[in-house]
C-alpha cells in the first residue's frame, strides 16, 4: 500500500521550484507597479495618465488573457512561461536604458505597456494551468495558498524597498532589479517538467474558448464568483494605480507611495494566511462576501481619512479583506473546475488581474471629474451593492460549502 500523499504542496520538489523561480518573477512585478506609476507621474504630473498608461497593459492583457487560457490548453505550458518570462525581462531591461540615457518618453512607457500586457496575457492563464500539475489533487488547496502568499508577500517586500530604491538610487534602478525577477523565472523553467497539452492543437481555438465561456455561464457558483472578482479589481483595486496622486494630498513622496503598497501587501498576506487556516464548513460562501465587504468599505473609508498615519491602517485592514476574498473564491474554483477545461476557464479568472489594472483608467477618470478622493471612494460604492444583490439573490453561493469541494477532491484523487 502507498503512503498518501501530503497535502503540503511544498512537500513536491518541481512545485518548489517553481514556486521560487515566480516570487523572484512577481518580486519584479511588484517593482515594476511601484517603478512605473513613479516614472509617469514625474513625467506627466496627470492622474489620467496614470489611467492611460494602465488601459494600455491591461486591454491587450484582458484579450490575450482570454485566448491564453486556450494555448494553454494545447500547447506546452512550460514552454509558454519561459518565452514570456524572456520577454518582459527584454521590456523592463529597455525601460531601464532608456530612463538611464536620458531618452525616456511617455509614448515609449505606453508602447512598451501594450507589449508587456500581451506577454502577461499569455502568463497568468498559463500559470493558473500549469501549477495545479505540479502536485497531486488533495496538495491543490496548499498550492493555491501558497501561490497567493507568494503574490501579497511580494507585494509586502518589494514596493517599500523599490520606494527606498528609487528615492536613492533613481527610477532606472528600480527597473533593472525587477527585470533580474524575471530573469531568474527564467532559468527556473529549465529546470520545471513539462505539461502535455490536454487535446489536440488542430481542434478549433474559437470553439474551445466559447467551451470555456459556456461552461461558466451556466455554472452559476463559477458566474458570480467570477463577476464579483471581476467588479472589486475593476472598481475597488484600481485606486493603486494612482497611488502617487493620492498620497500627493497628504504631501507625500515617493516612500509613503512604497509604505502604501507595503501596507497593502501586509493585510492581503495576512488575509491569504489566515484563509488558509479557516475550515468555515457551510459558511463559505458567506465567508467570500463578507471579505470582499470588508476589502470595499475600508478602501472608501480610507479614501477620505484626513491623516496619512490612518491611511495604512486602513489599507492594510482593507486587503486583509481582498487576501481572503481572493484565496478563498480562487481555492473554490480550482477544486471544482474540470481538469479538461482548466486553462480555458482559469484565463478566463485570471482576467481579474488585468481589470485591477485597468482600474487605474476608472480611478484616473473619476479623479479627473470628482477628485483624488472620490474617483478612489465611488468604485468600492458600486461593489458594496453588487455584494447585496449577491447575498439577497444567489443562494447558490451563500449555501457555498468548503467541506463538499473537499470531498469531491478525495473521490477524484482515488480515482
Amino acid at each position: 500500500m502507498n503512503a498518501p500523499a501530503s497535502t503540503k504542496a511544498f512537500a513536491y520538489r518541481e512545485y518548489r521550484i517553481y514556486w521560487f523561480g515566480s516570487y523572484a518573477a512577481f518580486l519584479g512585478q511588484r517593482l515594476n507597479v511601484v517603478a512605473l506609476s513613479i516614472l509617469v507621474y514625474d513625467l506627466t504630473g496627470s492622474t489620467l495618465s496614470l489611467g492611460y498608461v494602465a488601459a494600455a497593459n491591461a486591454i491587450p492583457t484582458i484579450l490575450f488573457n482570454l485566448f491564453g487560457g486556450v494555448l494553454a490548453d494545447r500547447l506546452e505550458t512550460r514552454l509558454l512561461l519561459r518565452l514570456t518570462a524572456v520577454a518582459t525581462t527584454a521590456m523592463l531591461a529597455t525601460l531601464a536604458v532608456l530612463i538611464s540615457t536620458g531618452l525616456i518618453h511617455v509614448w515609449h512607457v505606453f508602447v512598451l505597456s501594450v507589449f508587456s500586457g500581451i506577454a502577461i496575457g499569455f502568463d497568468n492563464p498559463t500559470r493558473q494551468a500549469y501549477f495545479p500539475t505540479l502536485v497531486p489533487p488533495r496538495a491543490t488547496k496548499s498550492a493555491v495558498n501558497l501561490n497567493g502568499a507568494m503574490m501579497a508577500s511580494a507585494s509586502v517586500v518589494m514596493p517599500t524597498i523599490g520606494g527606498l530604491l528609487i528615492a536613492g538610487f533613481g527610477t532606472a534602478t528600480g527597473f533593472f532589479v525587477a527585470a533580474a525577477g524575471y530573469g531568474a523565472m527564467t532559468i527556473s523553467t529549465w529546470l520545471l517538467p513539462a505539461r502535455k497539452p490536454v487535446f489536440d492543437e488542430a481542434r478549433n481555438v474559437f470553439a474551445d474558448f466559447r467551451a470555456g465561456i459556456s461552461y461558466i455561464i451556466h455554472t452559476r457558483i463559477f458566474a458570480v464568483i467570477i463577476g464579483l472578482n471581476f467588479a472589486s479589481m475593476l472598481f475597488v483595486f484600481g485606486y493603486i494605480q494612482i497611488l502617487p496622486a493620492f498620497v500627493n494630498e497628504f504631501g507625500g513622496g515617493d516612500r509613503q507611495v512604497g509604505f502604501t503598497f507595503s501596507a497593502a501587501g501586509i493585510g492581503a498576506l495576512s488575509g491569504i494566511i489566515v484563509a488558509g487556516r479557516v475550515r468555515p464548513g457551510r459558511r463559505l460562501g458567506w465567508m467570500i462576501l463578507g471579505a470582499a465587504l470588508v476589502f470595499s468599505s475600508l478602501i472608501f473609508v480610507a479614501a477620505h481619512v484626513q491623516s496619512y498615519a490612518l491611511v495604512l491602517p486602513l489599507v492594510a485592514i482593507g486587503h486583509f479583506g481582498n487576501g481572503m476574498f481572493m484565496i478563498s473564491s480562487m481555492t473554490a474554483l480550482q477544486l471544482r473546475v474540470p481538469d479538461e477545461l482548466r486553462g480555458r476557464v482559469m484565463g478566463i479568472y485570471a482576467v481579474n488581474q488585468s481589470l485591477a489594472i485597468l482600474g487605474g483608467l476608472w480611478a484616473g477618470t473619476m479623479s479627473d471629474f470628482f477628485g483624488v478622493r472620490w474617483g478612489i471612494a465611488l468604485g468600492p460604492v458600486v461593489v458594496v451593492t453588487l455584494i447585496g444583490l449577491i447575498a439577497l439573490t444567489q443562494r447558490q453561493v451563500t449555501g457555498l460549502r468548503d467541506d463538499v469541494a473537499e470531498r469531491a477532491i478525495g473521490k477524484r484523487f482515488e480515482k
